[in-house]
């Protein structure tokens, strides 16, 4: 009986282990999107990164890939992710993590990170 019970720990354990391993955004692999993880206690650090993507959505000529929000409280993204902070904002196209942004910053250093990364996409495109 220990046997059996053992064995169903740890295959429950493989079970849990194989769900975080896939992407549980659910967006196309040729795709660039942008996350921003938040956290709704503490909202008023987050500003400088919706002022910083407002801005880049006016200087940019391109279409700009919407921003998908993730919350806290979605403990798969915030492990599957890696993310230790908040605000946190990734640049992704599929698995490729082009761009993250983690803690408070200044609407500039985040504006200026974001016009690089686009600036050089339209540039190889």
């Amino acid at each position: 009986m220990f046997i059996l019970f053992s064995t169903m720990c740890i295959l429950t354990a493989c079970v849990s282990v194989a769900s975080t391993e896939e992407n549980p955004l659910n967006y196309p692999d040729n795709e660039t999107i942008t996350v921003l993880f938040s956290d709704s206690s503490s909202l008023q650090d987050e500003h400088t990164y919706y002022d910083a993507y407002l801005a880049l959505q006016q200087h940019y000529d391109e279409e700009i890939p919407s921003i998908i929000i993730v919350d806290a409280d979605d403990r798969d993204a915030i492990r599957f992710f890696e993310i230790n902070q908040f605000p946190t904002m990734l640049i992704l196209t599929g698995k490729t993590e082009h761009v993250r942004l983690e803690g408070v910053l200044t609407e500039e250093a985040i504006l200026a990170e974001l016009l690089h990364f686009f600036l050089a996409k339209e540039t190889n495109n």
